[in-house]
């Protein structure tokens, strides 16, 4: 009985520690980020989904191209599949010009809820993406042009592994609302990639204070490297500080109840087994039975009669040895009245 007290003791902390475990350790920090289940653009631009790609990651959440004026009888079916598996807040990426507020509508109707970030112009939209998915800013922003799709497309690749904000701007001069994202985003450092911009831009960048390092322009190792992921040690430490102050309490409840139902108050007992039991103390908890009468002054039968009480009480035990048996105190007896 006491081994399977004690597996039970040791799954129950097990079971602490792992549920402890499994809160903390796959959890990260949480950003102070948007978070959504699906994200629309237009189908007949790439421009929006080429800069929605960066968030998408960020996310973990897939983009969906739709007709701009209308959901089609198909997406429709699906996207109510889709927000039946609780799958339900949806980024519009685009001004009304870009996604109507029909489609806006029948998202609505369908269970969704719908938040929209886009601008008049696709720099508009680019900055307010950035702003929204970073509040906190960036100590590195990646620009390209909005008119070149392919540099747009390697500067989205280069945001996603990197984890970086994307800004569009004008061939030839910083647009108003790429300067109105720098300024809300407070980079050291701005990536300029693809052949699309003008190299007056990477001056007038300079000139403004930011460092600038042009993709495939300058020779010079990347100043910046990937994120690495944080490593878990730190959750760990929290995990077994936690699990400790679960466990403990446990265990020293467990404890102090098993000490106490070893306990047997002196009440318990009558007068003629108090007087056995003490002599059995006497004897250093264990004596044979046949000693017994010489010890308490009672005859053998009445010794007898007492034990058989105190085993069917479970407060001794008796081992055959011989003719005799040997008695032995199981529980402690508090003889303090």
């Amino acid at each position: 009985m006491k081994n399977k007290g004690w597996v039970s003791l040791s799954l129950l902390i097990l079971l602490a520690v792992s549920l402890v475990s499994l809160t903390l350790f796959p959890v990260k920090a949480q950003e102070n980020k948007p978070q959504y289940d699906l994200i629309i653009v237009r189908n007949d631009d790439l421009i929006d989904y080429i800069v929605a790609l960066p968030y998408s990651k960020k996310t973990n959440a897939p983009i969906l191209p739709v007709n701009p004026k209308m959901l089609d009888e198909k997406t429709r079916a699906q996207l109510y599949s889709y927000a039946q598996l609780g799958w339900r807040n949806v980024l519009i990426i685009g001004n009304s010009n870009a996604v109507s507020k029909e489609v806006e509508d029948e998202l609505l109707s369908l269970g969704f809820s719908v938040t929209r970030i886009g601008g008049e112009v696709r720099t508009e939209t680019a900055e307010k993406l950035a702003v929204a998915f970073y509040p906190q800013g960036s100590s590195t922003v990646v620009l390209a042009s909005a008119m070149d799709y392919g540099s747009a497309l390697a500067a989205a690749k280069f945001a996603m592994e990197y984890e970086l904000p994307l800004l569009l701007t004008l061939e030839n001069d910083l647009s108003e609302h790429t300067i109105a994202g720098l300024k809300k985003l407070h980079p050291r450092l701005v990536i300029i990639i693809g052949t699309g911009l003008n190299e007056t831009i990477e001056k007038k960048l300079q000139e403004m204070g930011y460092e600038t390092y042009w993709m495939g322009h300058q020779i010079e190792p990347l100043p910046i490297s990937k994120p690495e992921e944080p490593s878990p040690i730190p959750w760990v430490v929290i995990g077994a500080v936690i699990s400790l102050a679960i466990a403990v309490p446990i265990i020293l409840y467990w404890a102090k109840k098993r000490w106490a139902a070893n306990r047997v108050p002196i009440e318990v007992l009558t007068e003629k087994e108090r007087i056995v039991v003490k002599a059995i103390l006497e004897k250093g908890g264990k004596v044979k039975q046949e000693d017994l009468p010489e010890l308490t002054g009672y005859s053998r039968p009445t010794v007898s009669r007492i034990v058989q009480e105190l085993e069917k009480k479970q407060l001794v035990t008796r081992e055959k040895v011989g003719k005799t048996f040997i008695v032995k105190l199981i529980k402690e007896i508090n003889l303090k009245e």
